[in-house]
């Protein structure tokens, strides 16, 4: 199952419009309309020949998907089945799913500890959390299917649990002090009829209580908190209390019954756990092992086996008959929050916290998997994705690389999944940006002490460019490497050899951002030269004509920007980014100014104001959309065409983001800071006059609209993008039209090497590693070639082309 594709997600953040209220997203997630149709032929030319017309306040809307890793945990809680786990974290509560880790569902204000339904179709949460504290006098029920708020329960309340048949949350009642800005605890235990919304009933159970119980029956609700070592039992019917558990030394804060109801494990801030016969009221035994806190409890199914988690890091099991330990499960980096049996009782599922602001990332995994028989870990996902500084997408959309302000490494994560796939480290401690190569089979990270590149596949570093660099990237064919840094050079490399080919006289104070236009004829360069009046931001180079001067002076003599410097900013370029088209060129700056250029005059066209410095801004694939955002404030997505600010995803609840990025295929924006969030980007439906309907209109969405614009006008065959770890490459091209496609290999004496016949071809562009032709550098006996000069033909329908390529292994 794909996360990004389901219907499981509420909208997570505000996003404001021009013509609708902040805090007013839309439940669910990207996808087409039921109500769409499919086009034929004759609709989509129809299709075409109509302007899209630039996108008015209401045209984008941006739908939460997930939340990738569990940073700021502050609770986690098991659902009764054993299908989700409810996290509650600084930025909103993130239910997963309890054996993938795949996010299910992000709920904006929900923390602290909440409760699932019997039925698991429910999320009972405490209020709102708002400025780091729970605030709103009431007890919010959320539908996790649709996401949806269904109801809420009058009074506020926190420490939540439903009774057994579902119809009763209990919870310690809160109310507001006299200006309703801060949330205050009462001393009373309350009941809420989840049919009605009202409060049924007062139980009174005194100060700080922290732990609430349902018996499995439902009739009997065992309470404990942190002023009181003794566990009270509260009959449900009678309202009354019927039993104290008098025997702990100190605060009891967790506590379980077994699935017949007779016996009750608790356990204190002393680290003890006790055994408890609820039928005669009495201590059975005293477990002892744990040396701090013990912060979560949990029977297995038959009550022969209880599993405790603690402050000391560890999850200990226990024979219940014995009342011996019987294993201790280490592994946690943090603290333990939740333990708890599958469904199957084959494992035991334990979660612990992970530091709420990521500054430092953990390399381990929030949620670990046990198997009871081998007392080992078998599984782990949840692995922190704390503050987000940089961050970029795979080609095919797969895969997201960010860096942590920190700089000490780089964290790879699968988008389908939300799994964490690999962690990285360079030879330095500070690691900037995170660059994938056009083919995808590449990863470059720069540092301190050089620009190291990673094999996708084994995650494992196979070259490294020496040198103090500060900003990377690749031409859009692959074949060259671009690195500038503080020193005021930028060096050009040679993909495939890694050798220098031009150096480049940079900006005086630091090259801080470079790209490449997207037919690779322009690099832009960004940085900041405080000497100069004015201040010249941007530089641009003429590839070629830079490359061929460097062959024939030589790669090390500095090259002057030949082709224009423009007066950016009167401060440091922060970032840069071409519009697909090539037409303009974006650029941020530290002055909360994104400004608008038109290559071709060299002239500013726009300045849109940002609300904070444009740490980072990005074109949408088909160049609708301008989004930008910086530290401490919003990010902000721009109508390129109008220059309209058409949406506002507001810091508080997005985590203050500082990085951002677009799918290849535009329908994913992630945005990190304070994590790192991935969002549905969609257009509504627009109407399209046809001869097939009574009313004369047929319904398309404008990514159908946007595939069909951006269809090739003519079949072309373009450069391959090499690997320079191995001699396999991947062969792009475009078809105008559906076509048979065949490619041939031949040495640099004509002799065939080898032949793809790759068969019927829909009209489109073949570009990326998942889509474009792939030989790997095998003859047609399975030989790996020799390196050197060969030549690829392509042939589609009539058309025919040949370019070069050199192998290198």
């Amino acid at each position: 199952m794909h996360f990004t594709r389901n219907t499981k997600s509420l909208a997570f953040g505000r996003v404001r419009r021009d013509d609708r209220r902040a805090g007013g997203p839309r439940f669910g997630r990207p996808g087409t309309p039921r109500s769409c149709l499919r086009l034929p032929l004759a609709l989509l030319i129809a299709i075409l020949a109509i302007p899209l017309l630039p996108a008015d306040a209401a045209a984008v809307e941006l739908k939460a998907i997930g939340r990738f890793g569990l940073a700021g945990a502050g609770s986690m809680v098991y659902s009764p089945k054993g299908s989700f786990i409810a996290v509650g974290t600084t930025y909103g509560m993130q239910v997963i799913d309890a054996k993938t880790g795949r996010p299910v569902a992000l709920f904006a204000n929900p923390y602290g500890r909440v409760a699932f339904s019997p039925d698991e179709r429910t999320l009972a949460s405490p209020g709102a959390y708002i400025a780091g504290q729970i605030v709103g006098d009431w007890i919010r029920l959320w539908d996790i299917e649709s996401g949806r708020e269904t109801g809420r329960l009058e009074g506020g309340g926190h420490s939540l649990a439903f009774s057994p048949d579902g119809s009763v949350v209990a919870g310690v009642a809160s109310t507001f002090d006299e200006n309703g800005d801060n949330v205050t605890f009462s001393a009373d235990l309350a009941l809420w009829s989840v049919a009605t919304g009202r409060q049924i009933a007062v139980l009174g159970a005194g100060k700080g209580v922290r732990l609430l119980a349902f018996s499995p029956d439902g009739t009997t609700l065992a309470t404990g908190g942190r002023d009181d070592d003794a566990i009270r039992l509260w009959d449900i019917a009678s309202r009354r209390e019927i039993a104290t558990l008098a025997g702990h030394t100190d605060a009891v804060v967790v506590a379980a019954f077994t699935a017949d109801g007779a016996t009750l494990a608790s356990g204190s801030t002393a680290g003890a756990v006790k055994l408890w016969d609820v039928g005669a009221r009495r201590e059975i035994a005293t477990l002892t092992g744990h040396p701090d806190r013990v912060t979560a409890i949990a029977f297995d199914a038959d009550g022969k086996t209880l599993a405790t988690g603690s402050y000391d890091r560890t999850v200990r099991l226990w024979d219940v008959a014995s009342a011996r330990e019987t294993a201790v499960l280490t592994g946690h980096e943090s603290w333990i929050l939740m333990v708890a049996f599958s469904a199957d009782g084959g494992s035991v599922v334990s979660g612990s916290g992970l530091d709420a602001y990521g500054d430092v990332e953990s390399a381990g995994d929030a949620i670990r998997v046990w198997d009871l028989a081998s007392r080992q870990q078998v599984d782990s996902f949840g692995g922190l994705a704390g503050r987000v500084q940089k961050l970029a997408f795979s080609p095919d959309g797969n895969l997201i690389a960010t860096k942590a302000p920190d700089g000490r490494r780089i964290t790879v994560w699968d988008v389908p999944s939300g799994r964490r796939v690999a962690t990285l480290t360079g030879p330095d401690t500070l690691i900037r940006d995170p660059v994938f190569s056009p083919d995808g089979a590449t990863l470059a990270t720069d540092s301190r002490g050089g620009v190291t590149l990673w094999d996708t596949t084994s995650w494992q570093s196979e070259a490294l460019l020496a040198g103090s660099w500060g900003s990377i990237a690749f031409s859009p064919d692959g074949t060259i490497l671009a690195t500038g840094g503080g020193d005021g050079f930028i060096a050009l490399w040679d993909a495939a050899s890694l050798q220098r080919i031009a150096t480049l006289v940079g900006h005086a104070d630091g090259t801080y951002t470079l790209a490449f236009s997207p037919d690779g004829s322009i690099l832009a360069g960004g940085g900041l030269d405080k000497a100069r009046i004015p201040r010249e931001g941007v530089w641009l180079w003429d590839v070629a004509l830079t490359v061929d001067t460097a062959r024939a002076i030589g790669p090390d003599v500095p090259l002057l920007a030949d082709f224009a410097r423009w007066y950016g900013s009167e401060d440091q370029i922060l970032d840069l980014d071409f519009s697909p088209d090539g037409k303009l060129l974006a650029c941020g700056d530290r002055l909360r100014v994104t400004r608008l250029w038109d290559v071709a005059t060299r002239r500013q066209v726009a300045s849109l104001d940002a609300p904070d410095r444009s740490r980072a801004i990005a074109f949408s694939p088909d160049g609708r959309i301008l989004a930008s955002t910086g530290n401490g404030g919003n990010g902000t997505l721009w109508d390129v065409a109008s220059r309209a600010e058409i949406g506002t995803i507001e810091g508080r609840d997005l985590g203050f983001p500082g990085a951002l990025g677009f799918s290849p295929d535009g329908t994913l924006l992630a945005t990190g800071n304070m994590g790192l969030f991935l969002w549905g980007v969609t257009y509504p439906p627009i109407d399209i006059p046809t001869a097939v309907e009574p009313q004369g209109k047929a319904r398309a969405t404008w990514a159908q609209v946007r595939r069909a614009a951006l269809a090739p006008s003519e079949t072309a065959f373009l450069p391959n993008f090499p690997n320079p770890f191995n001699p396999e490459t991947w062969i792009p091209f475009d078809l105008h039209a559906r076509a048979e496609v065949t490619i041939s290999i031949h040495d640099a004496e004509g002799r065939i090497v080898r032949r793809l016949d790759l068969g019927a071809y829909p009209a489109g562009t073949y570009r990326t590693r998942d889509r474009a032709a792939h030989w790997d550098g095998r003859n047609a006996q399975g030989e790996l070639v020799s390196s050197g000069v060969y030549f690829v033909e392509l042939r589609a329908g009539e058309y025919r082309s040949t370019r070069r390529i050199a192998v290198r292994k």
